[in-house]
């Protein structure tokens, strides 16, 4: 199984990306009600930074023409890490 860093540095990689297919077994169907909503104003991004927060908490920025944080908890379901809850932050 891929280490919490590895897998928040991954998701950010698939954001930048546009990989939409891997993005979307990174959230437990209890957070896909939030992931929709940011998705409804697309993040645009060349690069991210992930701060990690403690307490299995991340911010990631992505970062393009402008910077854009979100605030993610993650947690161990089925052998792998995933997003549980996330929120969009001021930049």
């Amino acid at each position: 199984m891929a280490t919490l860093q590895e897998t928040r540095a991954r998701h950010a990689q698939d954001v930048v990306s546009g990989n939409m297919a891997g993005l979307m077994g990174d959230f437990t169907p209890a957070a896909m009600s939030k992931v929709m909503g940011i998705a409804a104003n697309p993040i645009t991004a060349t690069s991210f930074e992930v701060k990690d927060l403690g307490n299995n908490e991340a911010g990631i920025t992505h970062i393009g023409a402008t910077s854009r944080v979100i605030w993610s908890r993650w947690e161990e379901t089925g052998g792998k890490w995933q997003i549980a809850d996330l929120a969009e932050r001021p930049a």
